[in-house]
């Protein structure tokens, strides 16, 4: 009765297919991630200069701001419609362009 030789470890190709599928996964995950931090950061940007807006919002007399932030553009601007103080956060860039405006009562 023969008996098959033993192997002990592993195969050169089991080590090449854990290999393989270690690089398709680094391929995969690793832009998904870059894009990911990039969007934690316009978040944290914008979730900034929304508190800036309030802040300003809150002056007697606030004044139009434009600042850029890496490839983003932020533009805080200040009108009167409908006897209130209307201030808008506008975010240009990176194929982006969001608006939110708050509204504030005129001393």
């Amino acid at each position: 009765m023969k008996t098959a030789p033993k192997q002990s470890g592993f195969l050169l190709l089991d080590a090449l297919f854990s290999f393989g599928m270690f690089l398709l996964l680094c391929t995969l995950l690793l832009p998904l991630w870059i894009d990911l931090r990039k969007e934690q950061l316009i978040q944290e940007t914008k979730a900034t200069y929304y508190s800036l807006l309030q802040n300003e919002l809150a002056k007697p007399n606030p004044k139009n701001q434009k600042s850029y932030e890496g490839e983003l553009v932020v533009e805080l601007a200040f009108s009167i419609e409908d006897g209130m103080k209307k201030g808008c956060l506008e975010l240009k860039g990176g194929g982006r362009k969001e608006s939110s405006c708050l509204y504030g009562y005129l001393e």
